[in-house]
């Protein structure tokens, strides 16, 4: 749910809370997000805690500003911003490849018409992640890494994983249902590189299907070959309702050039299978993710899979607040226990084939 404040009070809201300013004639201005926080106690790691206090594991917290305002003929402008927040220590925003950014998680401008589609510029989701989001995930890619593994492969490799593209532009079509598709486009104004993407899907009451791609260029040549490494990435899958029952699949391919000399191009084959359920005031996910990657880190030889899986249950205390308890693991096999950014980004043991872990906490949207 959103609250909706008179548009000449945004200013004094945002200077107070983000020394920001926000103005809008004859529009409507939102303020919105959600907090949550929980107690995570983890097995198989050894560079993160394995029992803390951190953001909730299953969909992140956020702040955001977000406005309309009608310039006549149906057209309307718009613009977002959005930030991270982080319950536990009242930090906000996120530094994000080496660069510190306040409205880290979205922040852009554009225009809609309803008759034509809507462009926006900015910080934003490329358009084929954004399906993701909206189509083919059963959590909406919004949790962390443990829960959300394609999280490491529709973001920019190149640097340090951004799920965002900077400097970018889009342009979506289709209404709530019928045919729905965009496409985007990143500059290469700092040190992220170019990157395009592209989406289309059709959308109905009964079930929705998807396609997308999008493909990351680095921002730097490898010195001794003149070669431009890319991350290429591509899928498609959808969901349907079954009574209460919503199931989920998807399929991604991802190919990751080496900028390191004389490696060779990793590839991905993911599977994710799932399926959501709401009877009543509690609702369960199950998610389940097969991993088959081959030449891991760029290196020949290195080829094994890594299995995800993911039992959550929410519980409605009321149409805003929720208790959650989440049960994950991510396990390894063969030369996926070697596998650098997965090492990294859990925390896991080198000697341990698994990541285990449990989480309890609470959530309220706004």
């Amino acid at each position: 749910m959103m609250n909706r404040i008179p548009s000449g009070a945004i200013g004094a809201v945002a200077l107070t809370v983000l020394c920001a300013g926000a103005y809008a004639q004859q529009g409507s201005v939102e303020i919105y997000g959600q907090v949550g926080i929980g107690v995570t106690t983890r097995t198989g790691v050894s560079t993160v805690a394995k029992t803390d206090m951190s953001d909730n594991q299953i969909s992140a917290s956020y702040l955001g500003f977000r406005g309309t305002e009608d310039i006549g003929g149906g057209l309307r402008a718009l613009y977002r911003l959005e930030m991270s927040v982080a319950l536990d220590t009242g930090l906000t925003g996120a530094t994000v490849a080496g660069a510190a950014k306040a409205f880290n998680r979205q922040s852009y401008v554009g225009l809609d018409l309803p008759s034509a589609g809507t462009v926006t510029l900015g910080r934003q989701f490329h358009a084929g992640v954004q399906r993701v989001i909206i189509s083919l995930d059963p959590l909406n890619a919004a949790g962390t890494l443990s829960v959300i593994p394609i999280g490491l492969f529709g973001v920019n490799r190149f640097v340090g994983n951004d799920t965002r593209a900077d400097n970018s532009i889009k342009y979506r079509v289709g209404g709530s249902e019928g045919f729905q598709g965009g496409v985007s486009y990143g500059f290469s104004e700092d040190v992220s590189g170019t990157s395009y993407s592209a989406d289309i899907a059709q959308v109905t009451p009964n079930y929705q299907i998807a396609a997308w791609m999008v493909n990351y260029s680095a921002p730097t040549v490898v010195a001794t070959t003149g070669f431009r490494p890319e991350h290429q990435v591509w899928g498609f899958g959808g969901q349907a309702p079954i009574g209460p029952v919503k199931l989920y699949a998807n399929y991604l391919g991802s190919k990751l050039d080496s900028t390191v000399a004389g490696r060779g191009t990793q590839e991905n084959k993911i599977t994710t299978l799932g399926v959501g359920w709401n009877p009543s005031v509690f609702m369960y996910k199950l998610i389940y993710t097969y991993d088959q990657g081959s030449t891991l880190n760029g290196i020949a030889g290195r080829d094994g899979t890594k299995t995800t899986m993911v039992a959550a249950v929410e519980y409605l205390l009321s149409k805003r607040s929720s208790l959650y308890a989440a049960l994950f693991e991510n396990r390894f096999a063969d030369g996926y226990k070697l596998e650098a950014v997965n090492l990294a980004a859990l925390g896991r043991d080198p000697a341990s084939d698994a990541v285990r872990g449990l989480s309890v906490g609470m959530r309220h949207s706004f």
